[in-house]
Formats: C-alpha cells, structure tokens, sequence
C-alpha cells in the first residue's frame, strides 16, 4: 500500500491537486489494508479522467485494457507491467505478458542495452492482439 502512497507524492509533485491525491499521499507511509485506500485510488483515477478499472471482469479483458494503456502512452510502461504480472496471479499468465516481463527485467543482462520504450509498447501492442484467443 505504500507504493500507492508514494506514487500520490510524486503526483502532487508534478502538479495534480485533487483532495483524493492528497488523502492519498498521506498513507505512503502506512502500513494498513490495501482495501482502505483503495476507494482513493478509484477517486484519483477518476479525477485525472482515466476510466475505472473492474477487476471482476475477465482477467484477460483488463490485462487487454492494460496493455492497450501502455501503447497508447497513457499508462507507464514500468506501472502497467506491474499490474499485468499482478494478473497473473489470478490466472495462467500468458506468453505475451511474460515476453513483455521477461524484456523488462532481462533486456539489459541478455542484450547488454535495456529495451527502449518502443520495443515495450511494441510487446504491449501484442498482448492487446492476442489478448481476446486467451482463455
């Protein structure tokens, strides 16, 4: 939960101000439930205008929805892998969302350079194409 918080720090620090960022800022440092700040982080996501997220649909629906966020440069590459490798936990995590982990975490060790933006939303834009065949 503290992640959540100090991601609303570096929020206020670029200039969003809404009572929810602040709320939410104000538990980077606890270390509490995640279900008591979740309702804040619906209300800031709605606050900046993104669309909620329903994580009773389909896991493969909202892993699409993710992926398709990261492509289209509305979500940052690094947050939105975070959550597709969380999804993973709900179901078989597909091959198209490990490539995209394992060019994250490996691109630099087996290439000797880290992948560039435009190679992780190119892997991102795959997950979005084969994200409607996963069962």
């Amino acid at each position: 939960m503290t992640d959540a918080g100090w991601l609303a720090c570096d929020l206020i620090e670029a200039g969003l101000d809404t009572p929810a960022v602040w709320e939410l800022a104000g538990h980077a440092l606890s270390i509490g439930p995640m279900q008591e700040v979740e309702p804040l982080i619906r209300q800031l996501l709605s606050d900046i205008g993104y669309p909620p997220v329903d994580l009773q649909r389909e896991p493969w629906t909202v892993a699409q929805d993710v992926a398709q966020a990261i492509a289209e440069r509305t979500l940052p590459v690094g947050k939105g892998a975070d959550f597709l490798l969380e999804l993973g936990d709900r179901w078989t995590t597909p091959e198209e969302i490990w490539d995209l982990i394992v060019l994250i975490d490996d691109g630099e060790s087996l290439r000797g350079t880290p992948p560039t933006d435009d190679e992780l939303r190119e892997q991102a834009r795959k997950i979005v194409d084969a994200a409607p065949g996963w069962p």
